[in-house]
């Protein structure tokens, strides 16, 4: 492993994960590239370049903008031609040429939008980074799958691509066997508790710029709390509208019986909670823009009861009493 390495993300967590695996590995001189997808995550560019993890923050396009570039039928058949296109329009990817190998490249859950970086770096080592539940749950493509993309010479998702040299994860255990054997634990909880204070301001700084984690402002100690960790489920076709999500969050509703209930959004919802629930004067809706796991920062913060549909920040969360998990499996026949 190189001393600096180059981190592709699309999400808060992602970028959380990459922060504690600088930390973990004392890694130098990185990067971090952010791939369209979340709302507004193009926001936190400024603080993050302020940070001492990375020495430059890059936006990327996503898949919808690299599909419109390439046009339909090179994106299917000739996917790979997307590196020059990309380079053509990005002066800051221009710039970090496949023939410096003095960097290695942290993949955050490899999708066809990350391909980019597959292809033009094939001289470097490839490193996944894990996703939540999507990384233990997705199973290994069939040989028809692994045949036809062969063909196309189009990357494998989720890490089981042949190029993804190892892949980092919280329970390396629960992997599938096919990213399991290329496995190497993610110590990322050790690691936030470990971190120096002033690291600890700085990493809380760079997702919440304005606001205050304090426990006595937002969080103020004399009140029961619960809180709800939502999802994309109308988003991401998990249930068929918004009606039965909301549904869904207003049971956790009725049976948090706190004092305080937190609504933290995941960032790619489209849902406005402050709309849906501005009657209830107990609801306080978090920032989309932090992961979750910052909570845990707050010595003094108690929840009662956490609920989520499937969201493995529910898993990440410390400072809880009661944990209402639905799962994954719960929405099978919906």
């Amino acid at each position: 492993m190189k001393s600096k390495g180059i981190f592709v993300i699309t999400s808060v967590y992602h970028i959380l994960l990459s922060i504690l695996l600088i930390e973990e590995r004392k890694l130098k001189n990185n990067t971090l590239v952010i791939v369209e997808i979340t709302p507004d995550i193009e926001t936190l560019i400024d603080g993050l370049k302020r940070t001492p993890w990375f020495d430059d923050v890059i936006l990327m396009i996503g898949r919808k903008k690299q599909k419109e570039l390439a046009g339909k039928l090179t994106y299917t058949i000739n996917r790979k031609k997307i590196v020059q296109l990309i380079d053509k329009k990005n002066n800051s990817l221009n710039n970090i040429k496949a023939s410096d190998t003095s960097f290695d490249i942290y993949i955050c859950s490899p999708d066809s939008a990350k391909n980019y970086f597959i292809y033009k770096y094939k001289n470097h080592n490839k490193f996944m980074v894990e996703d939540g539940l999507k990384t233990y749950v997705t199973t290994a493509p069939k040989t028809f799958k692994k045949i036809t993309s062969a063909l196309v010479n189009r990357p494998l998702v989720n890490g089981f691509d042949k190029k993804i040299n190892k892949v980092f994860a919280t329970n390396p255990e629960g992997l599938p066997l096919e990213l399991k054997v290329k496995s190497e634990k993610l110590n990322w909880k050790q690691t936030l508790k470990n971190l120096e204070t002033d690291k600890l301001s700085l990493l809380s700084l760079a997702f919440l710029p304005s606001t205050s984690l304090s426990e006595g402002g937002l969080f103020p100690l004399e009140k029961s709390k619960s809180i709800i960790i939502t999802q994309t489920l109308n988003e991401d076709g998990v249930v068929d509208n918004e009606s039965i999500k909301l549904n869904l969050y207003r049971n956790f509703v009725n049976q948090a019986n706190t004092d305080l209930i937190y609504i933290k959004p995941h960032p790619r919802e489209l849902t406005n909670y402050e709309t849906v629930f501005k009657d209830d004067e107990r609801i306080i809706v978090l920032p989309k823009l932090f992961p979750a796991e910052l909570l845990n920062l707050l010595p003094n913060l108690k929840f009662e009861k956490a609920f989520t549909a499937f969201s493995t920040a529910i898993d990440n969360l410390d400072n809880v009493n009661t944990k209402i998990n639905l799962g994954h499996t719960y929405f099978n026949d919906m």
